[in-house]
């Protein structure tokens, strides 16, 4: 379809201000939805508008609008509080520096990076632009320089490719439409712990995000035989299931999951893990051998010489929950 404006429609009535060339040549997918917003109101009232003004105007803090004109400030198209404009310099890195960077990559966090920095980045690199923006796309709504500052750093930082950084938003963003309370925070643990995987590439990381969800249907069977508060599970306690269902079926969860309703008044993760520790170490893999083991351990509470019978039970329930109770990591 061809879009034109119509000439002689009322939008006209009020008059009409001037917008540079190069603002839509050069900024549209640079510049967010805000920064735009924002400009076009300054360049409405005469080229100069306070924070406030145009705080008002947005339905924003005058903060953030700040923030957000530090973009415009630093590619010298408006100046702030009678500053003269200045020349952007150009961010060069030494080959020794990003070796540098390399070699201590491993012990420092993430670096911080200004509304400046990314204005650099997104100028010389293609591929953070095009990041920014389809994140902005993905998401549904302009990024925040938090955010912004986050995805340069996947890419700069842990190393990311843009394709693989886009996957996890998409799967954010589909987490957060199913109704899980995860906050963005979520999305830069994810990458963090995909850049030390080595995952980087589209296939790795569709293979990742496939175990996420075998993990995420296993954690609901879990929730729903052990009758535990719904939570996400933890880094810990989804190794600890992936662990449980290699070793076990569903059923011997369940009975060890229904060993600790009987036992103790609060479901406990903790519990049933080492119920079924106990159970791999004496090659229990059956409700028969269970069931087996339990007759074994009644019969021998009745005898008075227990000590000198040869069955002992494979498993010591109070000791069990004491060691359980002991467990805050689980």
């Amino acid at each position: 379809m061809d879009y034109r404006v119509m000439p002689f429609g009322n939008v006209w009535s009020n008059g009409i201000f001037n917008v540079p060339n190069d603002l839509a040549d050069k900024y549209l997918k640079l510049a967010s939805e805000y920064q735009l917003k924002a400009l076009l109101y300054i360049l409405r009232n005469g080229g100069q508008a306070s924070s406030s003004m145009i705080a008002k105007a947005l339905g924003q803090t005058a903060s953030d609008i700040d923030d957000l004109l530090e973009f415009w400030v630093e590619e010298n198209i408006i100046a702030v509080d009678g500053q003269k404009f200045n020349v952007l310099p150009k961010a060069e890195e030494k080959p020794k520096e990003q070796e540098k960077k390399k070699a201590i990559r491993e012990t420092l966090s993430a670096p911080r990076l200004t509304p400046k920095d990314i204005v650099v980045f997104s100028r010389e690199d293609e591929t953070i632009r095009f990041l920014l923006s389809e994140a902005q796309t993905v998401l549904g709504r302009t990024i925040s320089h938090a955010e912004q500052e986050m995805l340069v750093n996947m890419v700069h930082y842990y190393g990311l490719r843009v394709e693989v950084i886009l996957m996890i938003l998409e799967f954010y963003r589909g987490e957060k439409e199913r109704g899980k309370s995860i906050g963005i925070s979520y999305v830069n643990s994810m990458a963090k712990n995909w850049a030390e995987e080595g995952i980087n590439s589209i296939a790795d990381a569709e293979n990742k995000l496939q175990d996420i969800a075998r993990s995420d249907r296993l954690w609901n069977e879990i929730v729903a035989v052990t009758g535990i508060r719904h939570r996400r599970p933890t880094a810990k306690q989804r190794e600890m299931i992936d662990t449980w269902f290699r070793d076990f079926n569903i059923e011997m969860i369940t009975l060890a999951a229904d060993i600790m309703k009987e036992n103790i008044p609060e479901p406990s993760l903790a519990y049933i893990n080492k119920i079924l520790k106990e159970w791999k170490k004496k090659e229990i893999f059956s409700p028969a051998q269970v069931q087996a083991e339990q007759e074994a351990f009644a019969k021998s509470k009745t005898e008075k010489n227990s000590d000198k019978l040869k069955s002992k039970p494979s498993y010591n329930l109070e000791k069990i929950k004491k060691e359980a109770m002991e467990n805050t990591e689980i």
